[in-house]
């Protein structure tokens, strides 16, 4: 390495003319080298296959999540601070019906004497319980009579004037 009158460095290697003499295994991988990669979609998609596969697993992703959304229940809500599940069982000609009192997924959980009693109202149309879950209490079991298996019950919470309507698949 020499420098020049002006302090700018001279270099004897020269990229081009070393090319010339080079292989095409060489030649190829400096022709490549700076490309610019395709991104993670167009790679995704390069092939008509590769194109079919993709679509095809994002269509059924979409019609997995409509269909969960369309035919799920709401057995969970929350009414004046407390966030009340549903759970529903046939058993002999009546419906068995759990409501349980959960801890929230954010925050600090609340304490007993911070919870209100919860009115519970159940039912499937035909026959229907009613029941008060205390500020202290976790769950609340009630039980109404049914002679077939309904497909779905309905339970109304309150608390004064703030209602929630949850609906649970009953087994």
């Amino acid at each position: 390495m020499e420098t020049k009158d002006k302090g700018q460095v001279v270099y004897y290697y020269n990229r081009e003319s070393r090319l010339e003499k080079a292989g095409p295994g060489a030649k190829f991988i400096s022709e490549r080298y700076g490309a610019k990669r395709p991104g993670i979609l167009r790679s995704l998609t390069a092939t008509r296959s590769l194109r079919y596969l993709f679509f095809s697993l994002i269509f059924m992703l979409v019609a997995v999540t409509v269909v969960g959304y369309v035919q799920g229940t709401r057995n969970s809500g929350s009414v004046e601070g407390n966030s009340l599940s549903v759970a529903a069982l046939w058993f002999e000609g009546h419906v068995y019906v759990t409501v349980k009192r959960t801890a929230p997924w954010f925050g600090p959980k609340p304490r007993a004497q911070d919870r209100a009693s919860v009115e519970i109202r159940t039912g499937d149309g035909a026959g229907y319980a009613i029941g008060v879950l205390q500020a202290g209490d976790e769950e609340q079991r009630l039980r109404f009579p049914a002679e077939a298996k309904p497909a779905r019950i309905v339970v109304i919470a309150a608390v004064g004037a703030d209602t929630v309507e949850l609906v649970a698949k009953v087994e």
